[in-house]
């Protein structure tokens, strides 16, 4: 609960000296702002994280989405193509068969 302090300052003449009063002025309405400020401040941080996680599965999903669509028609094209290899070599295999002995 807020409390509002009101001060007063009566400056008097040489015979009485300065006085300074404080004085607490309580709101004397209902208590009902009293009882709802815990689950007011309860509901306020549900919401929160619910509006934050909301916000993050709209952001979160459809780029999870595209980017497995994009991983899986890399890896298609990578099929489709073969190995990679470099623009200048060739690859080749063979097999050699020789009935001739070497010395």
């Amino acid at each position: 609960m807020f409390k509002i302090y009101k001060r007063t300052i009566h400056i008097g003449t040489t015979g009485h000296p300065q006085r300074l009063k404080y004085k607490v002025e309580q709101n004397s309405g209902s208590s009902v702002p009293n009882i709802l400020t815990i689950p007011a401040a309860i509901a306020g941080a549900v919401l929160g994280i619910l509006a934050f996680s909301v916000f993050f599965a709209v952001l979160l999903i459809p780029l999870g989405i595209v980017g497995f669509r994009a991983w899986r028609l890399m890896r298609t094209v990578q099929q489709q193509t073969g190995p990679q290899s470099d623009a200048g070599s060739l690859t080749a295999e063979y097999t050699v068969i020789s009935d001739k002995d070497k010395h």
